[in-house]
């Protein structure tokens, strides 16, 4: 997960984690490419307003949070979810299970 909100980034850590999944968090796109390549998620949670980290470029299953609607979009693998920021907990929940 990417997000350069720091709020946003714990609030979805938290909560992800509390349901016992597994949880990379970051604020830098270097390091969250990095770790990718370690960690090898089965989804991943981008906020590509900020970063143009596109889902369709990584070919990963993705979550992506946007601030509005745009070239992102365009972006996203099949099946991926656009979420509008702020994010509930439950549209992330019901997002995740939906990869599950």
């Amino acid at each position: 997960m990417v997000d350069p909100d720091l709020n946003s980034l714990s609030k979805i850590y938290l909560a992800l984690v509390q349901r016992k999944f597994k949880v990379e968090a970051c604020n830098n796109p270097k390091e969250f490419l990095d770790r990718i390549k370690r960690f090898k998620p089965a989804i991943v949670i981008l906020n590509t307003t900020e970063y143009n980290i596109y889902s369709k470029r990584l070919k990963i299953s993705a979550i992506v949070a946007v601030d509005r609607t745009g070239e992102a979009v365009s972006e996203l693998n099949d099946g991926d979810v656009c979420l509008k920021k702020p994010v509930l907990v439950e549209e992330l929940i019901k997002a995740v299970d939906k990869f599950i």
